[in-house]
Parts: structure tokens; C-alpha cells; sequence
């Protein structure tokens, strides 16, 4: 498997962002969203293969970076997907941790092959909530490239903050 430029372009920063210096960030404590788990369900539409699609995710902090394990179902026949899992990192930005970005792997269920298929996931998203809300409501753009396709994807949903850590 090659490593796709863009994917490579994430990771890269996705690791300054974890090795920058504490006291860079020390100056935007006030603005960054509360240290939680969170769980929550979201609906998308995948605009390539038109299909809906229905999910959870769940969000665990871990110092800068989130762990944000998820799962979603295809609904439709055009779509050549069933279902996919992810298992994805986020880094949270602006002002209150409002803007995120990341990526990871993903695990689809390919329905013509009647086999599972691993690939990447490139996602973006806007968090619309103060920081200290418990409830947060949110847009995801996001694309998956798995079995040599790469559709886009709208996601909206919400999360609840569950535990605090």
C-alpha cells in the first residue's frame, strides 16, 4: 500500500502538533474545550455512491490528541459499501477547540467482494457549541479511500460529554 501525499500530510501535522512546546499552548488555555469523554451518534450522506448512512462515535482526549473510535452504516443499494468502522485521530483548534482535523484507519465491509477492506480516513469538522456546553453538535467532512475509491462524505451529529478525565 503507497502512502497517499495528502495522508502523509496529516500525520506530519498531527505530529508537530503533539511534540509543540506546552508553553505555546499555555497562551490559549482559556479558549480550549473541556477535558472529556464524549459519545455521540451522527447521520451522513455519501455524495459519490448516494447513500445515507447512520452511526456512533466515541472520544477519548489524550493530551492533545483525541482517540475517536467509530462506526457507521450504509443504507441504499448503489453504495458498494455495507458498513464501516473507524479508528481515528483528531486535533482540535480555534478559538475553544471549535475546528478539528485528522484522519486514521478504516475498516469497510466492500458488499460486490463480500469481503473487509482497510484504508485511510482525511476528515475536518466544526463544533457548534461554547466550549463548556455539554452538548455539542457538530459538521464533519470527511473522505475515506478504500478498494481504490475515495468518496465524500457529509456527517452531522452530536456529542454528549459522558465522564471527565
Amino acid at each position: 500500500m503507497r502512502l497517499h501525499p495528502t495522508l502523509a500530510a496529516a500525520f506530519c501535522l498531527a505530529a508537530a502538533a503533539l511534540v509543540a512546546p506546552d508553553d505555546a499552548a499555555a497562551q490559549f488555555r482559556g479558549r480550549r474545550a473541556p477535558i472529556g469523554i464524549t459519545a455521540g451518534v451522527r447521520g451522513g450522506r455519501d455524495f459519490e455512491n448516494h447513500a445515507w448512512s447512520a452511526g456512533a462515535q466515541l472520544g477519548v482526549p489524550l493530551g492533545r490528541l483525541e482517540i475517536r473510535p467509530s462506526g457507521d452504516y450504509f443504507f441504499g443499494d448503489r453504495t458498494p459499501f455495507r458498513w464501516q468502522l473507524n479508528a481515528d485521530g483528531a486535533i482540535h483548534f480555534g478559538p475553544g477547540g471549535t475546528v478539528y482535523g485528522g484522519g486514521g484507519a478504516a475498516f469497510t465491509r466492500v458488499r460486490a467482494l463480500g469481503q473487509t477492506k482497510t484504508g485511510y480516513n482525511l476528515f475536518f469538522g466544526l463544533i457548534f457549541a461554547q466550549s463548556s456546553s455539554r452538548s455539542k453538535p457538530f459538521a464533519e467532512f470527511r473522505w475515506t479511500f478504500v478498494n481504490d475509491t475515495s468518496p465524500f462524505r457529509l456527517v452531522l451529529g452530536v456529542n454528549q460529554v459522558i465522564g471527565r478525565i
